[in-house]
């Protein structure tokens, strides 16, 4: 993990692929206890000491342990409820699809890349993402048994709505580049939506699958790569690439951005579709 900006009342991370946010293991380090360690030494305690009191960090949202990106924690409770505040304003407006008004709380706005492979069925989706947003809306179950989630049936007992929409920023061959924006948050929902759009995510050895040729595509040998063979063994390509706020106490406007972690590993050589 990474400290992209820490003062008084927040911190902004960028974590790491394969770091989870919080774990009830005692023995598997987590986000939330690096961040506590740090907030100790720097509060001046030793790591070894037992502190009379743990130090405060507030969880405002969170990301699957495969996938990268920013993430802001709250240092105070009063930092926490403001920060929350956005999220939760955030989620009602894109919910609703209405513009909220200056009475209510400021946005949090939070943006996604991810690389998924297309096939014939999927690819058409992808050329009209070049053009305009696309919105994907389905309805999302939970399997307990293994902690995935699932498309349901509308109306079926536990399922919730689940609405995103991207844009592709690029295609190369048979994988392309999007740029998504969540308007629920539901358990794996970029991962299971894409997937059910025929787009997988490159990478997700959960919900993915090997890519398969594109239109047109013309099936030489020396022309596919390793990627599009589906052999990528690198990590699972989503990360939350851009973050902005409203600072709790100056009111300021904080936005911060990340290059994905795994972008020179797909996009190296690409062959760019622009939209003309």
């Amino acid at each position: 993990m990474r400290i992209e900006y820490e003062d008084k009342d927040i911190l902004v991370i960028y974590k790491e692929s394969g770091l989870p946010v919080q774990t009830g293991r005692t023995s598997r380090r987590d986000l939330v206890s690096i961040l506590k360690n740090h907030l100790a030494l720097a509060q001046g305690n030793a790591a070894k000491d037992h502190m009379t009191q743990e130090p405060y960090l507030g969880i405002i949202h969170r990301l699957d342990q495969p996938v990268e990106g920013l993430l802001v924690f709250a240092k105070t409770p009063k930092s926490a409820a403001a920060l929350s505040a956005q999220a939760a304003a955030k989620s009602r407006q894109q919910g609703s699809g209405r513009r909220i008004p200056d009475s209510e709380p400021d946005c949090m706005e939070k943006i996604y890349q991810a690389a998924v492979c297309l096939d014939q069925s999927s690819y058409p989706l992808a050329l009209e993402a070049i053009k305009k947003e696309v919105i994907l809306t389905d309805w999302l179950g939970r399997d307990l048994s293994d902690h995935t989630a699932y498309i349901a049936a509308m109306g079926e007992k536990g399922a919730k709505c689940a609405k995103l929409s991207f844009r592709t920023l690029w295609i190369r061959d048979s994988i392309a580049l999007l740029e998504i924006r969540l308007h629920t948050g539901r358990h794996h929902q970029i991962r299971i939506q894409m997937a059910h759009a025929g787009m997988p995510l490159l990478g997700d050895r959960k919900y993915g699958r090997d890519i398969l040729p594109a239109p047109g595509r013309r099936q030489h040998e020396e022309e596919i790569t390793s990627t599009e063979r589906g052999n990528y063994t690198g990590p699972i390509c989503l990360c939350a690439a851009h973050l902005a706020f409203t600072h709790p106490s100056t009111k300021e406007k904080m936005e911060f951005s990340v290059t994905p972690s795994w972008l020179s590993l797909i996009s190296k050589d690409a062959k760019m579709k622009s939209e003309t």
